[in-house]
């Protein structure tokens, strides 16, 4: 039977409306049309999940959807971001990154690297602090140094994740100081304020942030800060720079989607995680745990370029450290 050139033209039409709808997008559907998830590689209770749920409330209201925060932890946020990436790049999964993605790709954990991702924003810089509570040994960072030096390997610090940023940060002061310590990993940052409460590790990296609770109780304390200048909030804490130890790069919190997610998604939701920044609800939060004390915003091409300088850092850093892909 022989089809007239009207009809196959239709059927033409049909099949390509088809194949677009099936590539997760029609040129006439708005985005976003259904819910989004905001997947977190940490659990409850830490500096990325407090930031996420802080953050996602004004994106809400911006696209018009809900969103749902969802914690996968597990290998410093490398099995997060190995789910993130089996998702399509349509937008409707973003992923809450941190300088953790950083030493992942280093070491390997994951076959994905920064250039697998569409960074979004750069929400904020945190600083990190050494904090001890009632059942450490020692009340300060020199009574910490002293204990260290008397009893090598047997201080233990505690933080988020295996090869982790916290295991960076801590090993790159901890060995200007000349210190032997033994890093402890944990998968939660309630676990681990668990286990400074209860005696189980004699200290701990955590930010103002998470902590300020127990901080404010009386329970915990910091006795140095990451940071090139004292902190207002703890201004008889001593700083890394002023006592002459090394630096360790900057912690950052942010939302990227998969590479491949079309521009004109990325740019949505871009702009709506940008505007939610400036909410009075984020402000606040971000005042109240400290997070405003370094100029730390930046946006996609700018945060991209930021991924790509630190990368190189954290190869070399890691070298010297001693790891290994």
């Amino acid at each position: 039977m022989r089809v007239g050139k009207p009809l196959v033209l239709a059927l033409c039409a049909i099949m390509a409306a088809g194949m677009l709808f099936a590539g997760g997008c029609s040129r006439g559907e708005k985005f976003p049309s259904k819910p989004i998830e905001v997947i977190v590689g940490w659990g409850a209770g830490g500096g990325t999940d407090i930031f996420t749920r802080n953050v996602v409330p004004a994106a809400e209201e911006i696209l018009g959807v809900s969103i749902a925060v969802v914690n996968m932890p597990g290998a410093a946020s490398a099995t997060a971001m190995d789910y993130v990436m089996k998702q399509p790049a349509d937008g409707y999964t973003v992923f809450a990154i941190t300088s953790d993605i950083l030493p992942n790709a280093v070491l390997g954990r994951t076959p994905y690297t920064p250039q697998d991702l569409r960074p979004l924003i750069r929400a904020h810089v945190d600083i990190g602090l050494i904090q001890v509570g009632k059942k450490s040994p020692f009340n300060t960072w020199e009574e910490l140094v002293a204990y260290a030096k008397q009893n090598p390997g047997k201080v233990t610090i505690g933080g988020t994740g295996a090869g982790s940023y916290d295991e960076v940060a801590v090993a790159v002061v901890t060995r200007s100081a000349g210190l032997d310590v033994e890093y402890v990993p944990f998968d939660s940052a309630s676990e681990m304020h668990a286990a400074l409460m209860g005696g189980h590790i004699m200290a701990m990296y955590e930010e103002t942030g998470p902590a300020i609770g127990m901080i404010e109780s009386g329970d915990v304390w910091p006795v140095l800060v990451f940071a090139e200048e004292r902190l207002e909030r703890f201004p008889d804490v001593p700083c890394v720079k002023e006592l002459g130890l090394d630096l360790p790069p900057l912690q950052w919190r942010g939302l990227a989607v998969k590479k491949g997610t079309p521009e004109e998604v990325c740019k949505i939701l871009e702009d709506a995680f940008a505007k939610a920044c400036e909410s009075q609800q984020y402000k606040e939060f971000a005042s109240k745990r400290f997070l405003d004390l370094y100029p730390g915003f930046l946006r996609g091409a700018d945060f991209a370029k930021s991924l790509e300088d630190e990368l190189k850092q954290y190869e070399e850093i890691l070298k010297q450290l001693g790891y290994k892909k």
